[in-house]
């Protein structure tokens, strides 16, 4: 089966997975770090609860209550964690619902972003890109056009 069936979860998110293999009575695994709260960890494809089976408060490890066994697999999913409200970089909706958001609903009529590029970016030849202005670019980065830019 090819691409994603039903409808497109909204706000869209990526996930990044680690495993470890346990040594006996094993406690702390590092991960590549983590925002608290947007972690899932699996033992031995059991989920296990976090402040009950492990903590996972610092960004970097989960701790198990209890050792684990030799060899036991650990699974650990990370989320990204995104406050859409204020996000930036990538511009927000904003409209009649008073609602700010990365996707665009009934009511939200301006789409808003930022008035100076803080970021090196380019248009690609086979690209067409707006922004409304002024537009300014922050001393230091580059723009670079080989497609259409507008500037409204």
């Amino acid at each position: 089966m090819a691409g994603y069936v039903g409808n497109i979860p909204v706000p869209q998110a990526t996930q990044t997975r680690q495993t470890f293999t346990a040594t006996a009575s094993q406690t702390s695994f590092p991960t590549i770090g983590y925002t608290a709260g947007f972690i899932d960890v699996y033992l031995n494809g059991i989920k296990i609860l976090d402040g009950v089976d492990y903590t996972a408060t610092n960004g970097s490890d989960v701790v198990l209550t209890t050792g684990a066994a030799l060899n036991d697999i650990l699974e650990v999913t990370i989320f990204t964690a995104t406050d859409l409200a204020t996000a930036s970089g990538g511009g927000r909706y904003k409209g009649d619902r008073g609602t700010v958001g990365a996707a665009a609903g009934a009511g939200d009529i301006f789409r808003v972003h930022e008035q100076q590029l803080d970021t090196d970016t380019t248009i690609e030849a086979t690209e067409n890109a707006m922004a409304a202005g002024p537009l300014t670019v922050a001393s230091g980065i580059t723009l670079t056009v080989s497609g259409n830019l507008t500037v409204v």
